[in-house]
């Protein structure tokens, strides 16, 4: 009983127990791990004018494209545990 018990259990957290049930499987800290990869504190701040500068632009830019990078590693990491 219990074995049947544990069986269920890692099925359910690895995602083979039953077909579609990959989309609910359990996350590896290893596969959002790009998150821990940000930066504590952002470059760009509020724009000191009405209009920002090129340097206050370049820090907004340079920041989404980090956010960006490392949101896509989240998704390329997860993307091949769904579609080996």
């Amino acid at each position: 009983m219990i074995d049947q018990l544990l069986k269920e259990k890692i099925e359910t957290l690895d995602g083979s127990r039953n077909r579609g049930a990959i989309r609910r499987a359990a996350v590896r800290i290893d596969d959002v791990s790009a998150l821990l990869e940000l930066q504590a504190k952002l470059k760009s701040a509020k724009a000191a004018g009405a209009a920002p500068t090129k340097a206050e632009f370049d820090a907004l830019v340079d920041d989404v494209t980090a956010i960006f990078n490392r949101l896509t590693a989240i998704a390329d990491a997860l993307q091949a545990r769904l579609l080996p």
